[in-house]
């Protein structure tokens, strides 16, 4: 049991002493009584002592004392209670915040919250602004609506940038909040998706995120219709529309790691999305990645390809297949003549840009990308990015925006 103290209230001492003695009997009989204590931790102020004393010689307990040097001073009164009752947190604790300053009971209250103890005020019938003597009752509860409080905006913090796992983490700790499960649920899907995982964050955001009322609802439902357009395009086979809506998915991906501070990772998805370009250009023109031609039915384009690119052609069977990289891919579409794909392979700027990702740890050297490389490689890809799109380019891209938590909205 962990409790403030007090000095009594009366008009004149002898009030004063019989008040406080009916406090500490109070106290006692109503709180010590009721609970198994194997210790009692009293926190006082020279004014206070006299509480201590009485109540050190009245309980068979023993009796802890901590000493605050000033009981109008909140941050002077939590720093030492909270301090003292981390020595305890391995006990199941009762706090008591009934007696003392306001500030002290504040302050005490406070750090119950944050050592997971059980709250006790003594209250009943008043006269006199005091609680008559023998008409005490304990109130116990739990502060989870304050904790939880705390713990939300955490959770919020740690989605808000893109740190997934730390606020599925922290929705873990949620005591009394009734939607945990749905919450936990809806972080869970974004996580997924995080990871490209469309159909199973789809199904779980679908599942969950009706109930969670601190997000903008109008967010999460474009969501749902970028990821459900995104899933049936694949179904149907579509694979031109569905490459160019994860290649949006792709560049939002790298934004959020720009942001979170990780420029090798983001440096990385934006090398993909660039390939995904040359992959796309390449469909268009009615090629798979990798290019499988059958030897059977070659066509003079097909036999030119090979012809090109012979170091890279394997035959299988009556098949040939060539696996090209990046820039080669580049070249073999700028000698079918498509422009974008002259563009790029053209293009210094995004040539030296992408040669910074193969010297990163995550390609082929040790040298770190820049904040500015990977934010320069991003822009400058985005015009690539909004011409092979096409006219739903700024809507679809909305769409696939992750939204933010405001749990005090």
């Amino acid at each position: 049991m962990i409790s403030t103290t007090g000095t009594g209230v009366g008009s004149d001492e002898e009030e004063r002493r019989k008040r406080l003695e009916e406090m500490v009997n109070g106290f006692i009989e109503k709180v010590v009584k009721t609970f198994r204590l194997d210790k009692i931790v009293l926190f006082y102020t020279d004014e206070t002592k006299e509480m201590v004393e009485l109540i050190k010689s009245n309980v068979d307990i023993n009796v802890d004392e901590v000493k605050i040097a000033y009981a109008d001073d909140f941050n002077l009164c939590f720093e030492t209670m909270f301090k003292a009752m981390k020595n305890y947190s391995t006990h199941e604790l009762f706090v008591n915040y009934t007696y003392g300053t306001k500030t002290m009971s504040s302050a005490m209250a406070s750090c119950a919250v944050f050592v997971n103890a059980h709250l006790i005020c003594v209250a009943g019938e008043r006269k006199g602004g005091l609680v008559r003597s023998g008409l005490e009752k304990v109130s116990i509860f739990d502060p989870y609506g304050f904790r939880d409080t705390i713990t939300l905006e955490k959770v919020a913090r740690f989605f808000n940038t893109h740190n997934f796992d730390a606020s599925i983490s922290e929705a873990q700790n949620l005591k009394g909040f009734d939607r945990k499960e749905d919450l936990i649920k809806f972080l869970m899907a974004y996580k997924l998706w995080d990871m490209f995982k469309h159909e199973e964050g789809f199904r779980m955001l679908r599942e969950s995120w009706k109930s969670i009322n601190f997000v903008d609802k109008n967010d999460v439902k474009n969501n749902l219709d970028f990821l459900g357009r995104l899933i049936d395009k694949e179904k149907k086979g579509d694979v031109v529309e569905a490459y160019k809506m994860k290649l949006l998915d792709l560049m939002e991906n790298a934004k959020r790691r720009i942001e979170a501070g990780f420029y090798d990772d983001a440096v990385a998805r934006l090398y993909r999305a660039t390939e995904l370009i040359s992959q796309i250009l390449l469909k268009l023109d009615g090629y798979d990645d990798p290019i499988v031609l059958n030897v059977n039915d070659m066509s003079e384009k097909d036999w030119k390809i090979v012809e090109k690119f012979e170091k890279f052609a394997e035959k299988k069977d009556d098949k040939i297949e060539l696996k090209l990289g990046l820039m080669n891919k580049l070249e073999l579409l700028s000698e079918f003549g498509v422009d974008l794909a002259i563009r790029m392979k053209d293009d210094s700027k995004l040539g030296d840009l992408l040669r910074r990702r193969n010297e990163s740890i995550l390609a082929h050297g040790f040298k770190p990308i820049l904040e500015d490389d990977a934010k320069r490689l991003y822009e400058h890809l985005l015009g690539y990015v909004k011409e092979i799109y096409g006219r739903y380019y700024e809507k679809d891209f909305e769409r696939c925006r992750f939204p933010k938590l405001d749990v005090l909205r």
